[in-house]
């Protein structure tokens, strides 16, 4: 078949009608979680796009100590389900790890579509602040055997309240991945304890028993998935926070005379609730992040039924304030479970108030979502102090 020049005239024509009538690519409402940001420590950097994206960049920009301006910049591709879409928003996770001789430091980002065209560029000026110093001590604990009292030592860090004075004692459990050599790499929750650290708190991160750094042997099976013992497991997580909390007393910054906070995620949110019920006297609140245990496949959990029972019969005790802080994507403890778990330990008599988020971290909320959360968390820390 041939093609007449007239055609090709005309197709060329089309082509430049297209790229003419095509939306520009714009960014706008540059945002950047809470300032100052922690050096170390993930923050979340958002904004607005018209016209087809395909990826987009971030430029920081810091000094060195020998007094170098030096410039780092970084290419994210948009995700898959983005892709093609004329508008949209952007959020993306970063973390600053060099050190800069000066407080401030500037940050620019602009996007680009598939053709290489440029958008316009947004910057900002952001104070980045050192991160607060936390002590690791090796708390102990005597257990009892058939052979005798065995002690062992809990890896525990240890955030002082800020401003010198003496707070009150916050508690804050980790979770529990599947498999010994996945528990063995478990670190306590930092950058989370941190934020409780500039509220006030005195706040201790113990790493139970078979996790981490700690010493013994991990206590907290809840046995064949069948008949799975959730209340062994329960019991088990609570002598390793009773150690914590006996060690921590006798620490000069620790307000003993005000009632303890217990915050957890995951196994560490259900280890939490049960030392709220074993120890309801010393508890002010439990903050639960996607409590639960018994994960064994995406959305599947042992024994749905016995964990709704064990988790549900904590508020047969404990009647202080609850929150209960799950995500509509938590592929581990999906919202058809962690509903009927809160309705039933509402229905044992006790108290709390359930709270869903849409993320995209899903199960790792609370240690990807900081800003998200923190809002809602300052407002539950208002209503009970």
């Amino acid at each position: 078949m041939k093609i007449r020049a007239s055609q090709v005239l005309v197709f060329m024509a089309i082509l430049s009608l297209g790229s003419a009538c095509a939306d520009p690519l714009d960014i706008s409402n540059l945002r950047i979680s809470d300032t100052p940001i922690t050096l170390g420590e993930w923050f979340t950097v958002s904004f607005d796009y018209k016209g087809v994206a395909e990826k987009y960049a971030l430029e920081n920009t810091y000094e060195t100590a020998r007094g170098e301006v030096k410039r780092e910049v970084r290419e994210f591709l948009l995700k898959p389900e983005a892709k093609g879409r004329v508008a949209g928003q952007i959020s993306l996770r970063w973390r600053v790890e060099n050190p800069n001789v000066r407080p401030y430091r500037i940050f620019k980002i602009w996007a680009m579509s598939g053709e290489g065209t440029r958008s316009n560029v947004l910057s900002a000026e952001v104070k980045v602040i050192k991160p607060l110093p936390g002590e690791e001590v090796k708390i102990p604990m005597d257990l009892k055997t058939i052979f005798g009292t065995k002690s062992v030592k809990l890896s525990t860090t240890i955030f002082k309240p800020t401003g010198g004075e003496k707070g009150p004692l916050l508690v804050l459990n980790h979770g529990t991945p599947m498999g010994e050599d996945a528990r063995k790499k478990v670190t306590p929750d930092k950058e989370q304890g941190r934020i409780f650290a500039r509220k006030g708190f005195a706040v201790a991160l113990p790493v139970r028993r078979g996790h981490g750094r700690s010493e013994g042997d991990y206590a907290e099976y809840s046995g064949d998935c069948n008949n799975s013992d959730y209340d062994n497991a329960a019991r088990e997580a609570v002598k390793d926070i009773r150690a914590a909390v006996e060690y921590m007393k006798k620490e000069s910054y620790v307000d003993t005379g005000r009632k303890i906070l217990l915050v957890g995620q995951s196994t560490g949110g259900f280890s939490s609730l049960a030392y709220a019920s074993a120890y309801p006297e010393e508890v002010m609140a439990v903050i639960n992040f996607a409590g639960g245990k018994g994960r064994v496949a995406p959305f599947k959990v042992c024994n749905e039924e016995r964990l709704i029972d064990t988790m549900g019969s904590f508020g047969k005790t404990f009647k202080g304030p609850t929150l209960w802080v799950y995500t509509e994507q938590d592929d581990y403890f999906e919202p058809r479970l962690s509903r009927k778990i809160f309705e039933t330990y509402k229905g044992e008599g006790g108290a709390g108030r359930f709270v869903t988020f849409s993320s995209e971290f899903g199960h790792g909320f609370f240690s990807k979502a900081t800003k998200t959360w923190e809002p809602v968390i300052d407002a539950f820390l208002k209503e009970i102090h």
